[in-house]
């Protein structure tokens, strides 16, 4: 193992190790290190590589977890704490890899995704970034994507020519860097592994509320408002809302309807037998989840349009503590 040296304010060279591993924790004591130790199992095979774990402001003992580790540890004081993209840009900010693995701090991944997916863009120089699937997978093929989320390999030139990941984006950042590397032209592909357990312990009812609670739930108006100039992007950021823009055009048929009784029981009948629909399929509580996802969407779709970005550029990475340096381990580590 080389001992790092580390300094946020300095963007790394790339193409020092073959790969980058980011991961990015809030709180995440519980699973945080579950997660590494997924993580060197999963890069057994990989000749040289670094683990970077991104912390935001923790108030449990997730960096003192980590910190048994000989990892690169960077903590991201409470005031710049933004969102995930904000980890996943410091991240990338120090990472040398010329490949760059971004994994949340409450996944495992398995020991099978990862070689894979690095064999995959190792052949395929026209692929900037693969994902596999969460936690079970029907998949049978590889499949091409619009964007990649969960566990995301990504080659580290094409994500820095597109800018990386926004850290002023309140979520959706792996949509809107996804949407810009289509937009550029690489390809992105689903492989039918399975790349990670997602330990989530919020249940389907509260699921909306602390997506709400998190500001993710506003991030894809903000998204919109920020691509607002780059037609090729937009376009597909509001085909994503389809759901939410369709629940839209409802409200106002059913607003459209309230002056004439007649016209109001048939939106109600209409709008029973739509929930009826989606409960046959989903359950009652997952109907509930879906229309209540969707309508908290539509408000925070409303509510972002109104936040603006700043320059990436601007992110004070000059007050990311630096709480260890790290080292580049060697292919087949095992403890």
């Amino acid at each position: 193992m080389t001992s790092l040296t580390v300094d946020p304010t300095t963007r790394s060279q790339k193409g020092r190790v073959p790969l980058s591993v980011v991961i990015i924790a809030e709180n995440e004591e519980e699973w945080i290190k579950e997660c590494i130790e997924s993580v060197f199992g999963a890069c057994r095979d990989v000749s040289a590589y670094e683990v970077i774990l991104v912390d935001s402001d923790s108030t449990d003992r997730t960096v003192e977890r980590a910190s048994e580790y000989p990892i690169t540890i960077l903590r991201i004081p409470e005031a710049h704490a933004i969102s995930c993209g904000a980890g996943r840009y410091v991240g990338d900010q120090v990472a040398s890899g010329e490949l760059v693995c971004h994994v949340d701090g409450d996944m495992t991944l398995t020991e099978a995704w990862l070689p894979r997916a690095i064999e995959y863009l190792d052949d395929h120089p026209d692929a900037a970034a693969v994902e596999g699937c969460l936690d079970r997978s029907t998949q049978t093929d590889v499949r091409e994507v619009d964007k990649v989320g969960g566990v995301m390999l990504y080659d580290a030139h094409a994500l820095a020519a597109v800018g990386g990941f926004d850290p002023y984006l309140l979520g959706y950042e792996d949509v809107d860097v996804g949407f810009q590397l289509k937009s550029a032209g690489y390809r992105l592909v689903r492989l039918p592994d399975v790349s990670a357990e997602h330990h989530d312990d919020g249940g389907a009812l509260v699921e909306p509320l602390r997506r709400w609670r998190q500001g993710y739930t506003v991030a894809s108006g903000q998204a919109i408002r920020k691509r607002a100039g780059s037609p090729a992007v937009l376009r597909p950021l509001i085909a994503r809302q389809q759901y939410k823009l369709g629940l839209l055009a409802w409200i106002a048929a059913g607003i459209a309807a309230a002056s004439s009784p007649a016209r109001r029981a048939g939106w109600l009948l209409l709008s029973a037998a739509a929930f009826a629909v989606v409960a046959a399929k989903l359950g009652v509580t997952g109907a509930v989840n879906f229309v209540a996802a969707k309508t908290a969407g539509l408000v925070g779709l409303a509510a972002g349009l109104r936040l603006s970005t700043q320059a990436p550029e601007t992110f004070p990475v000059s007050d990311v503590e630096v709480v260890a340096a790290g080292k580049t381990f060697h292919g087949d580590r095992t403890r």
